[in-house]
């Protein structure tokens, strides 16, 4: 039994060819390669959303600059009638901020509590779409109770699918002008009056062509 002797012989066979050995060496080349790829266009994607991010960022503040260098009040509503936007003019027209304005629905903190039902019918009648191309003529108040009038023009908020969001109104302080409209409409009432109490004849007439405009 002494003598017995095991012996193991090992021999190898290469399988497969010789493209086996450069597998590895393609697949790192392959990935690298895809890898590469996606880094290039990653970095053309965010080139393009900063650029474009830039160019937002531009028209926003263009709008902005456009909208609070303006002297008329701007305000925008929704179909419901609540406040999303309102510019620097028409918070200064109201005495209110933007932060006590924005997000309110009817009845307004502008309102006076005489011209309740009127601006209701108003506001109504606007978000019906039936507001006159010459807009409304109302009188609110100013945070510290001063009323003073103004005129209201509405017009469609569309969005960029061509929806229609809400309502874009621009508002005129026209105080002022009523003023003098209305002190304007006294004087002719008192310079008839005094006019139709004389008892000369009296009558106005155009210097160039002679025609009579006014006589008692």
């Amino acid at each position: 039994l002494s003598n017995n002797r095991l012996g193991l012989n090992i021999v190898a066979y290469r399988g497969g060819g010789l493209w086996l050995t450069f597998l590895p060496a393609a697949l790192i080349i392959v990935l690298t390669l895809v890898a590469t790829i996606t880094l290039i266009q990653l970095r053309r994607h965010a080139q393009h959303r900063a650029e474009t991010e830039e160019k937002l960022r531009a028209a926003y503040a263009f709008r902005q600059a456009m909208s609070q260098s303006l002297i008329t009040g701007l305000r925008a509503i929704d179909l419901d009638g609540r406040i999303t936007f309102v510019n620097a003019a028409f918070c200064r027209m109201t005495g209110f901020d933007e932060s006590e304005l924005v997000g309110i629905k009817p009845p307004y903190p502008y309102w006076p509590p005489e011209e309740f039902e009127r601006l209701q019918h108003i506001s109504d009648t606007a978000l019906a779409g039936k507001a006159p191309a010459a807009g409304f003529e109302m009188r609110i108040m100013r945070k510290n109770g001063e009323r003073f009038d103004v005129r209201l023009y509405f017009s469609p908020l569309i969005d960029s699918n061509g929806g229609q969001i809400g309502w874009m109104a621009s508002m005129n302080d026209i105080t002022e002008p009523k003023r003098a409209r209305v002190e304007l409409e006294r004087a002719h009432e008192r310079f008839v009056t005094v006019i139709e109490g004389l008892d000369a004849a009296v009558h106005v007439a155009d210097v160039r062509s002679g025609e009579i405009l006014f006589a008692n």
